[in-house]
């Protein structure tokens, strides 16, 4: 007979909190070894081919960017810059197509053909490739016109994922971009054809330091703190500054900087290249926002610059550093956790570091340590104390983000994703990635914010904890014992180890209500954490259900910690509101 359940007022659910905190989860960082050499540009043919020429770059092209970065700083949220815009290429006709038809020229082992465009003044530039009339097995190499004797690639056609629409090529020095493509012999091509459908004319490039960009549109604040400044820097604070990587990528309306991180996961033999950083990155201001299907392309367009710091303390001059342009995959992001989870297509280069993390939340007080490249500019970092847990814009989940006050250094535009980490002793231990905030050199008083890792990773935990296989089936109805009769957990394992929990409690009300947990993941063989939903739909009685009407809206996390097959603990977050208790099965 099953225990009678007394009606009792949960009191997490009213406001109180329960001491004793989620178990957190801790993940060491290592450093990226015995990555594989990336093919070498090799260059078939010489000069430069009559380049397709756009018009000069106008004033309004200008002041779209201008009022893209003043717009964002103005919300007081967007440390992401603009640092180009995108302009349409029109199709060549009359001697400019025929040029193009007659400029393959046989080489060892195939053909090749040089095609070349130019947005004069550009800094730098990158092109929106109109890839359908090449064969899969066609490679290209990019060449700028201000750095002829530094060729990026090889790319193969074949290994782009998405050749639906134009794909972007890597940013090149200069204002002319010259494309060489090889076909290799029996390559199934009657009529190979290269098309420049887009470029994103750059005002700023790593060659130039970022120097004609900080003269045109803003530059990173003198209060700044390069990296080699930092006094006597621990083995770990050397290692986790290694895991952050400047990120340039291409929107529909032009290519913008923003900062990531290199995280780690749970199987030390793999070393996948997961890269965290923040969804505004990618996705527009205000609704509506951008599906993953827009997102994909974006992720596709990314370079990331590893090693991209000073030589010394208050230099301008950076250092050897290693760019790679193989792009991402969107994996996942969420907009009110302004969160961005990608994996990179090409391996880190050897010395970077797959970051630490743990889920534990940051205290009021505690020390916060951020790395990042403000403005695009040469790595800085910055310390700060934690303020509280905050709701930074409309529609962020509720107390879904730390607030930090910085006392070193500051963040600006292009420090957004960058991550926020706490020093435990021995290590700093990734716990959220940058939204923005009111902080800059000129406000020192200023705030920033950051995503809440430890509400993010039940998000993200299926590919950052390898598949745990739980050490029980725990499919029963659980309480919390007879002086907390009156709430429970329904556990149903299905025998794939997924799970349905149904948690029914009371509201601050006394109201009964229903928690479900539907899409969680097992991150250990004893832990099993997912979001949490709360549902509404059409009345039991009528008769005339339809589907359309059963709505479920996310309220925050649950995770079930087992320590025997009949006993573990529930630990939540719904709303802002903590606890955690101690659970066992309901005797029958």
């Amino acid at each position: 007979m099953i225990r009678r359940l007394l009606p009792l007022l949960f009191a997490a659910l009213a406001g109180a909190a329960f001491a004793t905190p989620e178990i957190p989860r801790i993940v060491p960082g290592e450093v990226v070894a015995n990555a594989k050499a990336l093919p070498v540009a090799k260059v078939r043919l010489g000069g430069t081919p009559t380049p397709l020429v756009l018009p000069a770059i106008t004033d309004a092209e200008v002041e779209s960017v201008r009022k893209s970065n003043r717009d964002g700083a103005a919300k007081g949220y967007s440390k992401r810059v603009r640092v180009g815009t995108n302009r349409d290429v029109p199709a060549p006709t009359g001697k400019a197509a025929k040029a193009l038809e007659a400029a393959w020229k046989p080489v060892e082992g195939g053909y090749a053909a040089r095609f070349a465009i130019t947005s004069p003044d550009a800094v730098a530039l990158r092109a929106g490739i109109d890839l359908s009339g090449l064969p899969l097995e066609a490679e290209m190499i990019f060449i700028g016109s201000a750095a002829p004797d530094s060729p990026l690639g090889p790319t193969r056609v074949g290994d782009i994922a998405d050749r639906t629409g134009p794909w972007w090529s890597p940013p090149t020095e200069g204002d002319t971009q010259v494309v060489e493509v090889f076909v290799p012999q029996g390559a199934k091509a009657s009529a190979p054809t290269l098309r420049f459908a887009k470029v994103s004319h750059l005002f700023t490039s790593a060659a130039s330091g970022f120097k004609s960009f900080s003269k045109a549109i803003g530059d990173s604040g003198d209060c700044n703190v390069d990296i080699a400044c930092a006094q006597n820097p621990s083995a770990s604070f050397l290692n986790t500054r290694n895991s952050v990587a400047r990120m340039i990528f291409t929107r529909p309306e032009g290519s913008f900087l923003c900062t990531g991180t290199l995280l780690n996961d749970v199987d030390p033999g793999q070393q996948v290249p997961w890269f965290y950083s923040a969804n505004h990155c990618f996705d527009n201001e205000d609704p509506p926002y951008r599906t993953p299907e827009q997102m994909r392309p974006i992720a596709a367009s990314l370079v990331t610059y590893w090693f991209f710091e000073a030589t010394a303390c208050g230099s301008d001059v950076a250092g050897p550093f290693v760019t790679r342009t193989g792009g991402a995959t969107w994996v996942y992001s969420n907009q009110a956790r302004d969160v961005l989870f990608l994996r990179l297509n090409e391996q880190p280069p050897n010395g970077a570091f797959l970051t630490g993390y743990s889920t534990e939340a940051f205290a009021a007080g505690q020390t916060g340590t951020d790395f990042h490249h403000p403005s695009g500019d040469l790595k800085k970092w910055s310390q700060g104390t934690v303020q509280r847990f905050s709701t930074p814009f409309t529609g962020a989940v509720p107390n879904g983000y730390t607030e930090v006050k910085w006392f070193t250094g500051t963040t600006e535009g292009g420090s957004s994703g960058s991550g926020l980490w706490a020093f435990d002793g021995s290590q700093y231990l990734f716990r959220g990635g940058l939204w923005g905030g009111t902080a800059l050199c000129s406000v020192p008083e200023g705030t920033d914010h950051f995503s809440r890792f430890d509400l993010v990773f039940p998000e993200i935990a299926r590919w950052l904890a390898a598949a745990a296989v739980p050490f029980a089936n725990f499919s029963d109805i659980w309480w919390g014992g007879p002086s907390e009769s009156g709430w429970g957990l329904n556990i149903l394992q299905h025998p794939s180890n997924g799970v349905f929990v149904v948690w029914y409690t009371y509201d601050a009300q006394g109201k009964r209500i229903w928690y479900v947990i539907t899409d969680g993941a097992w991150t250990s063989s004893a832990r099993f954490t997912g979001k949490l939903y709360v549902t509404s739909g059409p009345a039991y009685n009528n008769p005339n259900y339809n589907a359309v009407n059963a709505h479920a809206t996310e309220v925050g996390v649950g995770t079930l910690e087992f320590t025997s097959a009949d006993a573990g603990t529930w630990s939540y977050s719904v709303n802002g509101q903590t606890g955690t208790k101690a659970i066992t099965r309901t005797p029958f």
